[in-house]
């Protein structure tokens, strides 16, 4: 029922400003100076037809109105909806378990805004149901260890991530280097190695 209302009651769809065309020009002949109408000829035209037209600006009206008013309905609730999405990330990326904190360092690690990760990962799986990271484009790679998909970080979680929040310490010393190493996911590291395998051999 929401669907076809939203299709019926679409503010950018045709019917809705021809209607708008029909509403104004309703309301113009109902309202405007008898003189004006003189001009253009639309007296006779009024007395004839005057209360169909004014029936006409009558439903035009409402149907206007209620489109409007669930378009108002529906940017509220997108606002809404906006602002639990933006409280559950900023809320999520303070409570990352281990998993989830290994996989985001992989942005850091490799210095890139967008990574090749296994589409059926658990992590990947999770923190794109909290709206942490989203898969960027419908094309994926298969490696002999699975298929890979681009995913980025949102921007809410992007702006708003700290090295802290993921342990990456301010200083980055052998041994942190060494630490962060073995804490990266299974598939970062094979997928790395196949990398430098396929790059030794070019």
């Amino acid at each position: 029922m929401e669907k076809i209302l939203e299709k019926l009651f679409d503010i950018k769809k045709i019917p809705t400003k021809f209607l708008f065309v029909i509403w104004l020009s309703s309301g113009l002949i109902l309202f405007v100076p008898n003189n004006f109408l003189i001009k253009l000829n639309l007296s006779d035209f009024l007395k004839d037809y005057g209360k169909y037209i004014g029936i006409i600006f009558l439903i035009s009206s409402t149907f206007l109105m209620v489109t409007l008013l669930y378009y108002i309905g529906s940017l509220i609730n997108r606002y809404r909806m906006t602002k639990k999405i933006k409280d559950s990330i900023l809320n999520d990326i303070k409570c990352l378990n281990i998993n989830e904190k290994a996989l985001l360092r992989e942005f850091y690690i490799n210095d890139k805004q967008t990574l090749q990760m296994p589409l059926d990962n658990d992590t990947v799986v999770g923190l794109v149901n909290k709206h942490i990271i989203y898969q960027a484009s419908s094309t994926g790679f298969t490696y002999s260890h699975g298929a890979y998909f681009p995913y980025t970080m949102t921007e809410i979680a992007f702006k708003n991530l700290t090295p802290e929040m993921i342990d990456l310490p301010k200083k980055i010393t052998e041994d942190a280097k060494r630490r962060i190493s073995s804490q990266r996911p299974t598939w970062a590291i094979e997928k790395s190695r196949f990398e430098n395998l396929f790059n030794s051999r070019r």
